[in-house]
């Protein structure tokens, strides 16, 4: 029999077994989409020294509004004069400014420009100045273990100088099908028979949140084939993803041969729509993420449950999902009786369901014309019209409207 966990505590049981691999250092060019396994420290100021932030006049702040120009540094100069309260200099952007200059005006705002003085307005101590530090203070923590490595944080990390960071391994992951009414999509498949569409759809789900996964191929309905391929799978990666075979039918071998093999269930079966067939747990020190066939079904649990799972096995200090609200655009009716992850389509504040909720979970068009997922618990019978969801976007939202900057 399958189990009847809620979707919440099937993903709560997974990540409470979860733990980081062991670090490595990498280069900071391989590293997007690591996690940190250690803080990094800012190993020098930013700016390192006080410099202007203009092209203009820098001087020490007073009440005289005519400066004779005493000299002219540019940027990469080293100038060791002292101004009088009367004098400046004529500085460049990003160029070094002398001991006790506190002001710098740019050109344009001078009242009267010569080759010898300059006259100014009033104008606030301390204005187009770069002070030393004022970004970032040497030893101050400044990324966080369990970070993802993104690229402004490739950009801070260049600022330091910083080339080699630790971060957490990512899981070797491999992927499997079984059925023996299953072809490769570059073979030729008959009316009875049909692609394997999981291995496809999962490895490039795991590749869009930084995850590589080895596609193994089909295990036939084989009980012997299957417990020998599984076995030997299990030596060389972290992570097994099969999808089909772990419900109780005469020819699903799967979930046998994982228990010949020594495997712990965190669940068998999730009161879920889609996907109820999904088992996850582990053999000795190897996860197994066990998926639907039905593709829909597959892709959905991936999302929603496999992907936190790998964030954490990674590292990750964020590892649960964004969550945004939503209203419903329309009114549909739900099972009360189980869990929903519902596909449709989010844009401005509102969220519409597909099909109003009339697909199965062998279909692959809602996936096609959905952005985001709600997933929403047992014991309610009706979403009405306007009302505020939760949702979680599949990819980025991207819009045909030139309103960036409306």
């Amino acid at each position: 029999m399958l189990d009847n966990i809620s979707y919440k505590d099937a993903l709560e049981k997974t990540l409470l077994k979860v733990f980081p691999l062991t670090s490595k250092n990498i280069f900071i060019n391989e590293a997007l989409g690591h996690f940190l396994a250690e803080d990094i420290i800012a190993i020098k100021n930013n700016p390192s020294f006080n410099n202007s932030a203009m092209d203009g006049f820098g001087f020490k702040h007073s009440n005289i509004k005519k400066l004779k120009i005493k000299a002219t540094i540019y940027a990469g100069d080293i100038c060791e004069i002292l101004l009088k309260d009367d004098e400046c200099v004529k500085i460049m952007t990003g160029a070094k400014t002398p001991e006790n200059i506190d002001t710098i005006i740019p050109i344009e705002n001078c009242l009267k420009v010569t080759d010898n003085y300059i006259e100014i307005p009033e104008i606030k101590k301390g204005a187009n100045l770069r002070k030393k530090g004022e970004d970032i203070e040497e030893n101050e923590i400044l990324i966080k273990k369990g970070e993802e490595i993104t690229p402004n944080i490739i950009a801070l990390l260049s600022s330091q100088g910083i080339t080699n960071i630790k971060v957490f391994k990512k899981p070797t992951i491999a992927i499997i099908s079984s059925g023996d009414e299953l072809k490769e999509p570059y073979e030729k498949a008959t009316e009875n028979e049909i692609y394997n569409i999981n291995s496809y759809s999962l490895s490039s789900l795991l590749k869009h949140f930084h995850f590589n996964a080895d596609l193994i191929g089909i295990i036939s309905d084989d009980y012997e084939s299957t417990l020998q391929q599984i076995n030997t799978i299990l030596t060389n990666y972290d992570v097994i993803i099969t999808s089909g075979g772990i419900s109780f039918g005469e020819k699903d071998f799967m979930f046998k041969a994982f228990k010949e093999l020594g495997l712990k269930e965190f669940f068998h079966g999730i009161l879920v729509k889609p996907g109820r067939p999904t088992m996850i747990g582990k053999i000795k020190n190897k996860f197994i993420l066990a998926l639907p066939g039905n593709p829909l079904a597959s892709f959905l649990n991936m999302f929603c449950i496999g992907i936190p799972l790998f964030r954490k096995i990674s590292g990750a200090k964020k590892y649960y999902h964004q969550i945004y609200y939503a209203k419903s655009k329309t009114t549909f009716n739900l099972n009360p009786k189980k869990d929903h992850t519902i596909l449709g389509f989010y844009e401005n504040g509102e969220f519409e369901v597909y099909n109003n909720y009339k697909y199965g979970s062998g279909m692959l068009k809602p996936l096609l014309h959905s952005n985001a997922i709600s997933i929403i618990q047992k014991n309610k019978k009706t979403i009405d019209k306007n009302e505020i969801l939760k949702i979680i976007p599949i990819t980025s939202f991207f819009t045909n409207q030139n309103n960036m900057f409306n």
